[in-house]
């Protein structure tokens, strides 16, 4: 592994990065933009550029030849436990059930057939930043704890509200939640795909399932023609903001029990 990066480029692109969000933002461009299909979110993209040197590439290629981590069901079960635990428990306490949304069928079904072009069309990003997140592991001291800080800020703009007071709390919880259980992927399972493939159907699957408001998450992860999506499931008022912190969080606690097993065993 190089260890050469310097400490300073990792807080160039941090830094940078939120003021070039921070400049798009009071423009009033997005943060992200799409090519030919393709997303790119600044904040996913950014940071790699600022760290990656030629001198990069052999460890780059280990990223991908021996991934270190190789068993199949297992990050299967992270994905969708979760999110049948907490469909299941909304359900019994009648908080949830079967909706009736807008584009049902143009919107939502085609979304679940067309899951491999979305994931394809957000893998470069993906890929992108978990190598710049794989390259900095040799310059940080306590690996999980700093790897959860720098994922955060380098985030932190899209939840410095301008022109709003109202601060996201519950897309800064998931924020937390989502910095965390990619540290600890990184940390304990360092499989470059498994971990795209797990960040990328987290959310799809959630916002799939309950709906989302946010413009900038549904062009992201679904299809740019629409603004937002109502959900499979009718959600009681008030509940349905828990509901990907909720399932964030019960994959951290899944992650953490196979990383205490895993190091039990070895």
């Amino acid at each position: 592994m190089n260890n050469k990066i310097k400490l300073s480029f990792i807080i160039y692109a941090v830094v940078f990065t939120n003021l070039i969000e921070l400049l798009l933002k009071k423009l009033n461009f997005d943060s992200y933009i799409i090519l030919v299909g393709f997303r790119f979110h600044l904040s996913l993209i950014l940071p790699f550029f600022f760290i990656f040197r030629f001198n990069h590439l052999h460890d780059i290629k280990k990223f991908f030849i021996k991934p270190f981590y190789n068993r199949t069901f297992q990050p299967l079960s992270w994905i969708f436990i979760p999110l049948i635990i907490i469909f299941i428990v909304f359900y019994i306490i009648k908080k949830i059930k079967i909706g009736d949304p807008d584009y049902f069928y143009e919107f939502g079904l085609s979304s679940i057939i067309d899951y491999p072009i979305y994931f394809l069309w957000n893998l470069p990003q993906l890929l992108m930043f978990l190598i710049f997140l794989f390259l900095i592991q040799p310059v940080l001291k306590f690996k999980v704890i700093f790897t959860v800080i720098i994922t955060i800020l380098l985030f932190v703009s899209e939840f410095i509200p301008l022109y709003k007071t109202k601060i996201n709390l519950f897309g800064i919880i998931s924020l937390l939640f989502s910095a965390v259980g990619l540290s600890l992927l990184i940390k304990y399972f360092q499989n470059i795909y498994w971990i795209s493939i797990i960040i990328f159907s987290i959310f799809w699957s959630s916002l799939l399932a309950f709906g989302c408001t946010s413009q900038t998450l549904i062009h992201i992860l679904f299809a740019a023609t629409y603004n937002s999506w109502e959900g499979f499931f009718k959600v009681s008022n008030g509940f349905v903001n828990y509901f990907l912190p909720l399932q964030l969080l019960i994959t951290i606690i899944l992650i953490s029990f196979s990383a205490v097993k895993k190091k039990t065993n070895i």
